[in-house]
């Protein structure tokens, strides 16, 4: 038979399927499926609730327990009331209905058959809400479920949570911290367009506190689930961070689909780690192939990376002379890593200079213009007469041929993104020149400072 439960991957909780099947053998169960230590140790709670709950082990057969995907390693606190009461229906001592058989399993089994909902499911509750989910009893009431048992000899309980909708909640601790006004116009333009941003700066100056506050101010997927921001360490291995080695799994890069990447101290990854998002910056897909296995699946994601161009932490583009113990080989060296096409897939490069500024632009008037400038986009869309005229603009190309003659392609393409949010802005489809001079310097100059500078 086959049922639904969770497993923990990489502390995730995602969807399982498990396949019980007994066959003639010494009683046992046997995990399969990249099963971890704490799984393979379930065969003793299993057996000990069944028998103090009154239920017979099956003592002529051997269980074997399939988990899909097999090419996740299998990490779970609650697969145990699965495979009991899948056990429990294949010998006929407890029968469960159709609408059982098809909810998600979930939920931790102690020596007596007492059952808990795994405190994970919890933390998780807002990705499973539109699921059907049986679990045990829980101290945190608020978790939403359909069906619960507080022991295995017990019967099931349908729970009417019918009116209750779990709203998955804004991150806060951004919206209370003020900014200066750039950081505040780059978290704006980043949070209203799908493109990837480069910071980079003396050491201490603040980008991976306005980077990691970059959730605050994005859009929630789903009104239950809100962006996932992956911040995986500089010294992550190609095979973890793409999903690879001898068997395929889940990497970063999978992780966070619609969500943002941020990958601080960029230039110290290893370099196939950052050639390797050249594809998926772009929104291809990324094809992996280990030992006759293959794996593919669609990138959608935001980048925000952040460097310090010069090992010594204090070179911008705009300081002429600086005192660094480093050689110029060194720095050369760190520079060579953020190649020509690697660095064309950044829509916004954001530099921060050695003078003190003052964040005097508080987060929550981001986020009001962000809310503002929605309401004016959805208007201008519904009330223009060719909604693809917006992006489409021929006389905004060639004013952009006219100024830029030699702008490729890609930069090109940010530098419209950037501008006809400022047109949205003034209430208006058509991209003007203001508009361009504004784009252009979070789009086209800083580029040219930072290729003049390595240089």
């Amino acid at each position: 038979m086959k049922l639904i439960t969770l497993i923990e991957n990489h502390k995730i909780l995602e969807k399982a399927e498990i396949e019980i099947q007994m066959i003639p053998g010494i009683p046992q169960i046997h995990f399969l499926g990249l099963p971890d230590q704490a799984i393979k140790e379930s065969f003793l709670r299993i057996k000990s609730a069944l028998k103090v709950c009154g239920f017979k082990f099956p003592m002529t057969n051997q269980i074997i327990v399939n988990i899909k995907p097999n090419y996740l390693k299998k990490s779970s606190k609650g697969l145990e009331l699965a495979v009991a009461l899948g056990i429990l229906h294949m010998t006929g001592q407890k029968i469960l209905s159709e609408s059982i058989l098809e909810s998600i399993i979930y939920g931790e089994l102690s020596l007596n058959g007492d059952v808990t909902e795994p405190s994970d499911l919890f933390q998780f509750k807002n990705k499973f809400i539109d699921e059907s989910i049986l679990s045990g009893i829980s101290i945190k009431s608020a978790t939403n479920l359909n069906f619960r048992i507080s022991n295995l000899n017990q019967d099931i309980e349908i729970q009417n949570n019918q009116d209750k909708i779990i709203f998955a909640d804004r991150p806060q601790l951004g919206l209370k911290l003020n900014y200066t006004t750039d950081e505040a116009e780059i978290l704006f333009l980043f949070s209203v367009e799908k493109i990837h941003l480069l910071l980079s700066g003396p050491a201490g100056s603040g980008k991976s506190t306005m980077a990691t506050h970059s959730i605050c101010f994005t859009k929630d997927i789903k009104k239950t689930e809100w962006p996932l921001l992956l911040a995986p360490h500089n010294s992550v291995t190609s095979a973890a961070f793409l999903g690879g080695g001898s068997q395929l799994y889940q990497g970063e890069i999978e992780k966070v689909q619609n969500g943002i990447l941020f990958l601080d101290e960029f230039l110290e990854f290893n370099s196939d780690i950052i050639e390797a998002l050249r594809g998926p910056m772009t929104g291809q897909k990324l094809r992996l192939s280990r030992a006759g296995n293959v794996r593919e699946f669609d990138c959608d994601f935001q980048v925000i990376a952040s460097t310090n161009l010069c090992p010594c932490g204090k070179w911008t583009p705009e300081i002429k002379l600086r005192n660094c113990r480093f050689s110029n080989r060194k720095c050369r060296a760190d520079l060579e890593k953020l190649s020509g096409p690697i660095l064309d897939r950044f829509g916004i490069y954001f530099y921060y200079n050695q003078k003190n500024q003052t964040r005097d632009v508080c987060g929550e008037h981001i986020l009001k213009r962000i809310h503002n400038y929605e309401y004016l986009k959805s208007n201008i869309i519904l009330t223009s007469s060719n909604s693809h005229g917006l992006f489409t603009d021929e006389s905004a190309d060639q004013l952009i041929h006219q100024i830029y003659p030699d702008i490729a392609a890609r930069r090109k393409t940010a530098l419209k993104k950037i501008a006809l949010v400022y047109a949205i802005e003034r209430e208006s489809s058509t991209i003007e020149l203001k508009d361009l001079i504004k784009a252009e310097k979070w789009t086209y100059s800083s580029f040219l400072e930072l290729e003049k500078g390595m240089s």
